[in-house]
């Protein structure tokens, strides 16, 4: 046992005169494994690995080309919250003068969801191409068509 018995810490504080047992080491020793375990498991003070990994790499970009069937489906490198699809060089929404009606080049698909003209499920991403033009006034999906450069960007 120590003369001056403990540190802050509660470790044990020792004279030149003082002759440690083995116990006061092994005390000592399971004490310092349990406050520093508790520190480096305390996310509030230290980021996790994917926390980490999400900080330092918050998005990823690529790209696809349509291919003009109905869906076709892209697998991200990791299950991303949200993604952004895009048809590259043309405006969100397109006017077809032509037929009276809108076409849709951009959608944001959320986790477990679906929206103007794509889906995110899990990994995967489902990009829809309508195949016939809607009446006058409608919406078109328009993600996938032949030959035609799209883009995404996955957020963690």
């Amino acid at each position: 046992m120590p003369t001056n018995h403990k540190t802050s810490l509660g470790l044990n504080s020792w004279l030149g005169t003082d002759k440690p047992k083995r116990i006061d080491f092994v005390e000592d020793n399971t004490l310092l494994d349990s406050l520093l375990t508790a520190h480096f498991n305390d996310t509030e003070k230290h980021l996790s690995a994917d926390d980490r990994t999400m900080l330092s790499q918050a998005f990823v970009m690529g790209n696809y080309l349509g291919d003009g069937q109905a869906q076709q489906t892209i697998t991200m490198p990791f299950e991303p919250r949200m993604v952004l699809v895009f048809f590259m060089n043309r405006p969100a929404i397109y006017y077809r003068s032509s037929g009276g009606y809108y076409e849709n080049n951009f959608a944001i698909a959320l986790k477990g969801s679906a929206m103007g003209g794509a889906r995110l499920n899990g990994a995967t991403l489902t990009v829809s191409e309508d195949q016939t033009a809607p009446a006058a006034g409608g919406i078109r999906m328009n993600l996938n068509s032949q030959d035609s450069a799209y883009a995404y960007v996955a957020f963690r």
